[in-house]
């Protein structure tokens, strides 16, 4: 850029050197004075410049789908405070596949949401995959607390932007209707289906079609039965104890299986579009999910009326609540235009846009000043001002674990079969924590 910058001052002195040298010699057309030819030739020496000057183009990654329109509408914002610079977003609901694609042919973007406290992301922090941002100065957008659970050996390579949470919507309407308290206990919430489904109404909404959404389910809720798991997961790997004897495995055993007997027929060719449709037009009562799902709920019904509330722990032990990193930004190390990418992290470091995507994003903004104004939250929120959660097991189980776990959750669901699930988790749990 500078190097063109340049260019373009030097070609417009030449020309306006040569032209001063031949003036002498030089015999003007008729009717043109000297002013006007000196100005002709200076602008054409500017449109020369605006010419070699060449727009930045970024590509911004996106693997959460949902946030794709306010980041199209901040992207908008961005170009018009730089209109050098233009942003191409990328979006995808296989982030992980799709980057280890990338990864592997060098193809990787400028820019990216990434989620640094997983295990994943920070393999590639420390692989040189994204740029360290330690020592820049919007990271003070961020509190010191929110940032610790980013750090990678002591750096930070990525602007935590929210938080998310994991619970169980419930469509309020439906639970007055029917004279249902919302539960707070795991009997409750079973009591409560059993009544649903007397009355004809289909209890939950289940994503079964699509295996990410099994794995991140069955990885959220074995954290409510045990918020610990890692460590009972090492002990399996170790031999100290067999899948078996595993009490949280078997407990999600039962409670995957039991809910999956609410969700419907066919809840196996449930997809993500025709889930969120059901749950935001009142067709079921329940939807396990996180706060990221409100806008999509939103987007299907703006009317919709819901609350998350946290999903009690089915032991009857203390219920708390499953939160994680939800979006986070970075810049990786192969951008060709490094400046301009940080510039868009400071953009988006800057409170009044934060808001702009808080208010779309429904998640619990990390950046100082944000103001989190989601009715639909107030309880988990609650939880979360009260310290009642717990970091997610994907940030300390093996990378690819939880992807390994999903499909033996789908073949319970299938046949059924708890002890053959029990024997596949105790074999790719050995596998993973052994490697």
């Amino acid at each position: 850029m500078k190097r063109k910058w340049m260019a373009g001052l030097l070609t417009a002195a030449v020309v306006m050197g040569l032209a001063g040298c031949g003036s002498g010699n030089k015999t003007e057309p008729a009717g043109t004075t000297a002013g006007e030819a000196a100005a002709e030739t200076t602008k054409e020496a500017a449109d020369q410049k605006e010419a070699e000057q060449e727009k930045v183009e970024l590509e911004l990654f996106l693997s959460k789908t949902e946030i794709q329109p306010v980041m199209e509408e901040l992207a908008k914002k961005f170009e018009e405070e730089n209109p050098n610079i233009k942003i191409n977003i990328t979006v995808t609901s296989d982030g992980r596949t799709v980057l280890q694609t990338r990864l592997s042919t060098n193809e990787m973007p400028d820019l990216l949401n990434t989620y640094p406290a997983e295990q994943f992301y920070k393999d590639m922090f420390r692989e040189g995959i994204m740029i360290d941002i330690s020592d820049q100065e919007f990271l003070n957008q961020v509190s010191q607390e929110s940032r610790d659970m980013t750090v990678c050996d002591g750096k930070y390579y990525a602007l935590p932007y929210s938080v998310s949470a994991f619970g169980i919507y419930c469509n309020n309407r439906l639970f007055e209707q029917q004279g249902i308290e919302l539960p707070t206990t795991y009997e409750e919430l079973i009591a409560a289906c059993d009544k649903f489904q007397a009355a004809g109404i289909q209890p939950m909404v289940s994503i079964d079609k699509e295996l990410g959404n099994i794995a991140q389910r069955f990885e959220r809720l074995v954290g409510v039965i045990n918020n610990d798991s890692n460590s009972e997961f090492e002990k399996i790997a170790k031999g100290e104890i067999k899948a078996e004897d595993s009490v949280a495995l078997n407990t999600i055993a039962d409670v995957m299986y039991k809910l999956y007997g609410y969700s419907g027929d066919d809840s196996l060719g449930v997809d993500s579009n025709i889930g969120y449709a059901a749950m935001a037009n009142e067709e079921a009562a329940t939807m396990l999910c996180g706060t990221w799902g409100l806008t999509t709920l939103r987007n299907n019904n703006p009317d919709v009326d819901v609350v998350l509330i946290p999903f009690p722990n089915p032991t009857g032990e203390k219920t708390n609540v499953p939160i994680n990193v939800d979006c986070s930004f970075s810049v990786c190390t192969n951008t060709k235009h490094p400046e301009e990418a940080t510039m868009f992290l400071e953009f988006l470091s800057r409170t009044e846009n934060a808001q702009t995507y808080c208010d779309a994003d429904g998640n619990p903004n990390l950046i100082k000043g944000v103001e989190y104004k989601v009715s639909e939250h107030e309880q988990i929120n609650a939880a979360i001002q009260s310290g009642d959660t717990f970091l997610t097991a994907v940030n300390f189980w093996p990378n690819s674990l939880r992807e390994e776990l999903r499909t033996p959750v789908q073949q319970l669901f299938i046949d059924g079969d708890k002890e053959e699930f029990l024997q596949s988790c105790d074999t790719a749990i050995k596998s993973f924590y052994n490697q």
